[in-house]
């Protein structure tokens, strides 16, 4: 559906949501004023092909000052979100509890930066005849590597069944989200989650670990605290028997004192 015809049919729907185009889709406004409720009602009058939009942009949601009970959002995720298959890129909010709120969840609170290009390279594409994926044990449905050459700043977001590989930093307010494993060369502040389909034979290595979130399949591995060992530093992380392990990276710091 054409952008135009998307707001024009929002705007008949419900005058009272705010609409507005932006670079990364739209942003919808809510009311303040009105009861949890009531929102949830008024949010569920749109029609649900008006949520409709191209492949590469979302909707972020703008609550305003408004205060969110976490029973509210559990409403409006089940009710509608999860229903409709709206894809939210964004939780915003002049609320500080409700920032606290987005975070504990796992939600990204930060718009998305315009104007910043990630450049994803597939390794599986540059490998050509490599035997590693030509000999018969090869699945040729795995996706492969995705390279990504520079930082990911607040806001960003990538998303593959495959592996990811990030040669700078992650930095706060962005994600990484991979089927498979997770490397970060730079230092690590955004929020990564490795093996988010369900398996656990994946792993996540982080360049300089400072993150607040970090999970494998669907075990919360770590929430930031410094006093955690491996803090500030090359850590691997694992599950074993479903237990989350970090160890900080010894043989990385060997091969360094060696060469």
């Amino acid at each position: 559906m054409k952008i135009p015809k998307l707001l024009s049919r929002l705007k008949r729907s419900e005058a009272r949501i705010k609409i507005e185009r932006t670079h990364y889709g739209i942003k919808l406004i809510l009311p303040e004023e009105l009861d949890e409720e009531d929102l949830l009602k008024l949010m569920a009058v749109i029609p649900a092909g008006a949520y409709k939009l191209p492949d590469n942009e979302g909707i972020a949601l703008d609550f305003q000052a408004r205060k969110c009970s976490g029973k509210f959002i559990l409403k409006l995720i089940a009710g509608l979100i999860w229903p409709r298959e709206l894809k939210i890129i964004a939780w915003l909010s002049a609320n500080q509890d409700n920032l606290k709120l987005f975070q504990t969840a796992g939600l990204n609170i930060n718009e998305p930066v315009q104007g910043i290009n990630i450049q994803v390279q597939t390794q599986k594409e540059n490998l050509n005849n490599d035997d590693e994926y030509n000999n018969e044990n090869n699945n040729n449905n795995y996706p492969g590597w995705k390279i990504i050459y520079n930082s990911m700043r607040s806001g960003q977001r990538i998303d593959t069944d495959g592996d990811i590989l990030l040669w700078g930093h992650l930095n706060a307010g962005a994600e990484i989200c991979a089927g498979g494993s997770i490397i970060v060369a730079g230092k690590m502040h955004g929020v990564v989650h490795a093996g988010a389909y369900g398996r656990e034979d994946v792993f996540i290595w982080s360049g300089v670990f400072e993150t607040p979130q970090v999970r494998i399949a669907n075990k919360l591995c770590y929430a930031g605290n410094k006093s955690v060992p491996g803090w500030q530093k090359s850590v691997l992380i694992t599950l074993e028997n479903g237990t989350p392990m970090i160890r900080e990276d010894k043989f990385i710091k060997l091969q360094t004192e060696v060469n």
